[in-house]
């Protein structure tokens, strides 16, 4: 009779086995100094391929690309949700979108680059890839042999994106108003609620002094009568003040929870009225605090 350890031993070897027949091989770089497109990269798969790529063309930033061949969920998708580990540990929340046939693009996010140095010293990674958000994921085993030179070799020649501009992108909208509130009533929605909006959801404001006109963007004026306290709670209410650009945009300079905010009468200076641990106590302990513009942050004043 074979011994439990025996037959432990057998599956350990069987795992490892049907592991490394679905990694295609070892990660490769492509590309150097007379190249036009840079990629570090791994596949796995014989008839149905997958390939996890960090790269670049030359000239833009270092992204995450996957492409595929034969696989029929690859060419229907426009977008893929993904998680990226690297053993037990998550290495990056991926936003792919399709740039090409069997083929998709995600952004370097800064978050991203600690994931990045687990790509190098780990092992094995999984890809887990959401066709749809009612379904199971479809998990893709890469190996991580031979990550580190790879990965090193195309950072070498793509640069990071600018995380602070992109940020900066990020926070500027051309109708802030109109994106809140679709956000809004998108989730109350999903909540099986109707959204009511207050006169005083959005009001134009200067906080800094000069044209063009400034927004204030008052989230709890919008109610979904299925959950009232959607975005209020002790603290306040969800505030945003958005500065006015001259292309005709805004970016937002504040997003918190407040109970109300005045303006001082000095050109990027609020009074706002708090409540909680930012006056220093529990929910019961209110506060006003001036708040000053810097840059494009609305900071406590020093």
């Amino acid at each position: 009779m074979q011994s439990n350890a025996f037959k432990t031993l057998i599956l350990a070897i069987l795992a490892a086995c049907v592991w490394s027949g679905a990694a295609r091989a070892d990660w490769e770089f492509i590309g150097g100094e007379e190249a036009t497109v840079h990629t570090a990269r791994v596949c796995n798969g014989t008839e149905e391929v997958l390939c996890l790529e960090l790269g670049c063309t030359t000239g833009d930033p270092l992204a995450f690309r996957l492409t595929s061949r034969n696989m029929a969920g690859m060419v229907a998708a426009a977008q893929l949700d993904t998680l990226l580990f690297v053993g037990s540990q998550l290495a990056g929340s991926l936003d792919f979108s399709q740039s090409g046939l069997e083929s998709f693009h995600a952004p370097l996010e800064e978050t991203h680059l600690r994931g990045i140095q687990r790509l190098k010293a780990g092992i094995r990674a999984q890809l887990h890839v959401w066709y749809s958000g009612d379904a199971a994921p479809e998990v893709h085993n890469f190996t991580l042999i031979g990550s580190r030179n790879a990965i090193t070799a195309v950072e070498q020649v793509c640069p990071q994106p600018d995380f602070a501009a992109r940020e900066m992108e990020r926070r500027t909208l051309p109708d802030p108003a109109t994106k809140i509130l679709g956000d809004m009533r998108e989730a109350c929605t999903v909540l099986d609620g109707q959204l009511s909006v207050g006169e005083d959801f959005d009001v134009a404001i200067d906080i800094d002094g000069k044209p063009p006109m400034d927004l204030r963007v008052n989230h709890g004026a919008m109610v979904c009568d299925s959950t009232p306290d959607m975005v209020c709670g002790a603290a306040g209410c969800l505030t945003s003040f958005w500065l006015g650009l001259d292309d005709g945009r805004y970016r937002r300079v504040f997003l918190d929870a407040t109970q109300d905010a005045t303006l001082t009468g000095q050109p990027g200076v609020l009074t706002l009225s708090l409540n909680g641990p930012r006056c220093g106590g529990d929910d019961t302990v209110a506060c006003d605090r001036i708040y000053e513009l810097d840059g494009f942050e609305l900071k406590p004043q020093q």
